[in-house]
């Protein structure tokens, strides 16, 4: 089953007097592309958060937010930086004395609510026992992250199965055409040779040259190679489709091939018809490669 590249899980443990949660979403992207968000105090895990993601996930624009709190209350400590607090102070009464006003009542409490002055330093707990409350917290996200991918990739396999139905009757209609153009090519270049020429047609008349004409537009229209191809590029799509893991590449690849034998035969079609079959194969192809773009 193909693996969509947007996708969302979140994941919480609670262990060891510690409560960790972590949130994983993905949008679509070329390359492996992580962000992670976590409290400082977790900085030194975050390279081993990224190896574990990174060998479930190939490519894709990734954000993982984690939070984290000590449920023991213990390892809190609350700390005042006075000589800042002092230099805010003073900053207070020169303004006010500057102006006229005498410094406010409060001043106290607005210097406390300035930055740095009132510090929390929280203290994890000890980094073997966070290592694991994080490893299993990431496991528990990563696998609800690929739950949903799974959902919205079947949901796309769903739909370019479709795609390539209606390509594949494209492909049909197109062969049927092909199988006569030559015998309409031929009955009107015969009518224009009896309308130029009329009753003198035998004497003008050279049907060796018109044979030579015909074979050489049969050689210059003929799309049979082109159609078998495409044949064979739509079996291949479904069996990748039909695989697992990161497929998107594949099908990528895959798809640009159709586009250019669409390409070729619209660039050979010699009817309205058929011109027109290949514009709507063409569109088909597109739509269905747009599609490719939201898988891993």
């Amino acid at each position: 089953m193909p693996l969509s590249m947007t996708g969302f899980g979140r994941a919480l443990v609670n262990q060891y007097q510690s409560s960790l949660s972590m949130e994983l979403r993905s949008v679509n992207s070329r390359y492996f592309d992580l962000t992670i968000r976590s409290p400082r105090l977790l900085s030194s895990l975050e390279a081993g958060w990224r190896q574990q993601i990174q060998e479930e996930i190939s490519r894709g624009k990734l954000e993982l937010r984690v939070t984290y709190q000590d449920l023991s209350g213990a390892s809190l400590n609350i700390t005042s930086d006075l000589a800042r607090a002092r230099a805010y102070a003073q900053a207070y009464r020169d303004i006010a004395q500057a102006l006229g006003e005498d410094p406010p009542d409060n001043l106290a409490m607005r210097v406390a609510q300035l930055p740095d002055v009132i510090c929390l330093e929280e203290e994890a707990a000890d980094e073997e026992s966070l290592a694991r409350i994080s490893q299993a917290c990431l496991a528990d996200c990563l696998a609800d992250f690929h739950k949903m991918r799974s959902q919205e990739g079947g949901n796309l396999a769903q739909g370019l199965l479709q795609g390539l139905d209606r390509m594949e009757i494209l492909r049909g209609q197109l062969l049927q055409k092909a199988a006569g153009v030559t015998d309409r090519y031929r009955d009107r270049l015969l009518a224009r040779v009896e309308e130029l020429l009329g009753l003198a047609q035998e004497e003008f008349y050279d049907g060796q040259r018109v044979a030579a004409e015909i074979a050489i537009f049969a050689d210059k229209a003929d799309i049979t190679e082109e159609l078998t191809r495409l044949a064979s590029h739509f079996q291949q799509f479904q069996l990748i489709l039909a695989g697992e893991g990161a497929l998107g590449k594949k099908l990528d690849f895959l798809i640009q091939e159709m586009n250019r034998e669409s390409n070729t035969i619209a660039s050979k079609s010699q009817d309205l018809e058929m011109t027109k079959l290949a514009v709507e194969l063409k569109s088909e192809i597109e739509q269905v490669r747009e599609q490719i773009q939201n898988l891993e």
